[in-house]
């Protein structure tokens, strides 16, 4: 039996209590574990040259930690999800496991890197403004591509807050994070004099300050395309509002929905289900779809599966706050097909970025 075979033989529903069971603390992630049967449901395996091996074998283990053996799955992360679809499940003579258990046992092995493409890539492109796992380059590197995207959204007619304009919580908290950094990631607390200290600090401050940025910026750019579609009232005067927010969070995901489930609809479920949403003031939705649906004559009209998929959004992330709000952003990419992606941003601020607008 392939691993492909093995996931299309089981229900994400009895995978879920072994992958609690056999790794506690991955029971607050079993809603990216779906997103991750799904996305293996719907990928047709393809053989790699090059990759780690064609088989994988399914032995017990002693991690050497007291816990006594555990069922272990090797090699499988590292590869290519679709080609380890293509490998073969070869089971020890002593390994007593039930589908489900061999399973959850793979696809732990395989969300080593990430849980889906879009998340592998904010792991390594977003920092942890976003809450992400990252390795953290200089302050060149971030700057670098702060100025790119402060580029494109200027000629766009955005503005760009100085360091000076930021909110005080928010430079208090990045220079709390930058003697961190030259304390303990950089080790200098005992080994220089204040002045060299003073510089480091700055230099640390404009890392974390350009990396907050960048992450921002990004965003904003990635939206710019959509915000003249029909439909759209966002501009991006609004978006630039984002720079000045204490907190900023965004999280990418696309639905894996079957061919009888609506993409909208596949993420509302989602969500419903499972807690994997912040808990923030506002939350701005961007959401893209496909051009297979011919009921869409308007493109600029959210459909009411989109509708209920926005709402759910922002019962999850505005759970908390005096006034919660949420907007959104419609955006069209024919790749997507039948499925849709969103781009959630939740971000604490006194005031929605659309305060103009929700006055009137």
């Amino acid at each position: 039996m392939t691993f492909k075979e093995l996931i299309n033989s089981v229900n994400f529903e009895d995978v879920a209590p072994h992958i609690v069971r056999m790794y506690p603390d991955m029971k607050d992630s079993l809603g990216w574990f779906n997103l991750h049967f799904d996305l293996l449901r719907l990928t047709e395996p393809q053989y790699h040259r090059g990759s780690n091996a064609d088989v994988c074998h399914i032995t017990m283990k002693d991690w050497e930690d007291g816990t006594g053996l555990h069922l272990d799955a090797h090699p499988m992360e590292g590869d290519y999800w679709e080609h380890s679809l293509t490998k073969e499940i070869i089971l020890a003579p002593d390994v007593k496991a039930t589908k489900e258990e061999i399973a959850a046992c793979c696809m732990w092995h395989t969300t080593f890197y990430g849980f889906i493409e879009l998340e592998i890539e904010d792991r390594l492109h977003i920092g942890e403004e976003c809450n992400q796992l990252v390795s953290i380059p200089d302050s060149k590197y971030y700057m670098k591509e702060a100025e790119r995207y402060f580029y494109e959204i200027r000629k766009n007619g955005g503005i760009i807050p100085s360091i000076r304009e930021l909110p005080k919580t928010k430079k208090k908290e990045l220079t709390k994070k930058s003697k961190v950094i030259i304390w303990y990631i950089w080790d200098v607390k005992h080994k220089c004099n204040r002045s060299k200290r003073k510089a480091l600090l700055r230099k640390a401050f404009l890392e974390k300050y350009y990396e907050r940025m960048r992450n921002i910026s990004e965003n904003i750019v990635s939206f710019i395309p959509d915000l003249s579609r029909k439909g759209n009232y966002i501009t991006i005067k609004h978006l630039c509002r984002l720079f000045y927010s204490e907190l900023f969070y965004t999280i990418h995901i696309q639905s894996y929905a079957d061919e009888y489930t609506d993409g909208a609809t596949y993420l509302s479920n989602l969500f419903s289900k499972y807690d994997m949403l912040p808990t923030m003031d506002h939350v701005l939705v961007y959401i893209q779809r496909g051009n297979e649906n011919k009921e869409l004559r308007d493109e600029g009209v959210l459909r009411p599966e989109e509708i209920e998929l926005i709402e759910t959004i922002r019962r999850r992330v505005c759970c908390k706050g005096n006034h919660p709000t949420s907007d959104f952003i419609i955006g069209v990419k024919p790749e997507l097909g039948c499925q849709t992606f969103v781009n959630i941003i939740g971000y604490n601020a006194d005031k929605p970025i659309t305060y103009d607008i929700n006055d009137k």
